[in-house]
């Protein structure tokens, strides 16, 4: 009987160690919100966060423009959510927020806020090189067009895309906007994890005391794909609609690789 209760014991204590081992792993979604004045708004306090999901309520958005106001700002949200598909997976490692923000009129007048959102952790994919893509859209409602409504740009591991604007882009209201830009980035290291980020700063106009808000709702993706090294039947394959020149030029790079390793 003592044998079979150390034996359930020493199972227990396993199946702990092995949960406790998960939870370590995970890397929730954190958000974080900066002003021109004021401390930094820690948007987790108020936030459900997962590896693959962040929800802000109601509770929280008040709590967030609460503080917003204490600090000047002339912006409200009134929605505000992340998701990723983390630890990634075999084709891309994905970080996206949205949400919805107001310029005020009957707001204060500070007009600076960038919104930050990260997570880290992810797994896959890996290789030696890889792009890193950054990708936004807006619905602008009274923002004038083709006047920036916010500017974008995502991260992996500090390394950062160029920054990119968002505008209404037809005379309509609501108008629709988009902006993307890439880089490429060096190797991901899959089994020690690495991060991605986005990054908002909002600039819409600010409407007159009694005049309709001035709204943005946005989008921001943050993808990491690893660059494929090609079977060798795709090798052949390419090498084949290669000109001659070029196709000894290839066959004698790789046989030169090959006589190194």
């Amino acid at each position: 009987m003592v044998k079979l209760r150390r034996g359930l014991f020493s199972l227990a204590l396993i199946a702990l160690v092995g949960i406790m081992a998960g939870e370590a792993r995970s890397a929730p979604i954190s958000m974080t919100i900066d002003t021109t004045s004021g401390p930094t708004i820690l948007v987790d306090l108020v936030a459900t966060s997962t590896p693959n999901s962040y929800v802000v309520d109601a509770a929280g958005l008040a709590s967030i423009n609460s503080q917003l106001a204490a600090q000047g700002s002339e912006y409200r949200f009134f929605a505000l959510g992340g998701s990723s598909n983390f630890p990634g997976d075999a084709t891309q490692g994905q970080l996206i927020v949205t949400g919805e923000i107001h310029s005020v009129g009957t707001a204060g007048a500070n007009a600076g806020l960038t919104l930050i959102e990260t997570e880290g952790g992810f797994t896959s994919p890996t290789g030696l090189t890889s792009n890193l893509t950054s990708a936004s859209a807006g619905t602008f409602t009274n923002q004038p067009l083709l006047v920036t409504g916010h500017t974008a740009s995502s991260d992996l591991n500090g390394t950062f895309t160029p920054s990119y604007g968002v505008a209404p882009m037809t005379p309509t209201n609501p108008s629709g906007g988009n902006g993307a830009s890439s880089l490429a980035t060096g190797a991901i290291p899959g089994p020690t994890g690495y991060e991605l980020s986005n990054t908002l700063s909002f600039s819409l106009v600010k409407p007159a005391a009694g005049a309709p808000d001035v709204v943005d709702s946005f989008g921001v993706s943050a993808v990491v794909k690893a660059n494929v090294i090609p079977e060798p039947a795709s090798l052949v394959t390419m090498l084949a609609g290669m000109p001659l020149p070029l196709l000894v030029l290839a066959l004698l790079r790789r046989r030169r690789a090959v006589a190194r390793s």
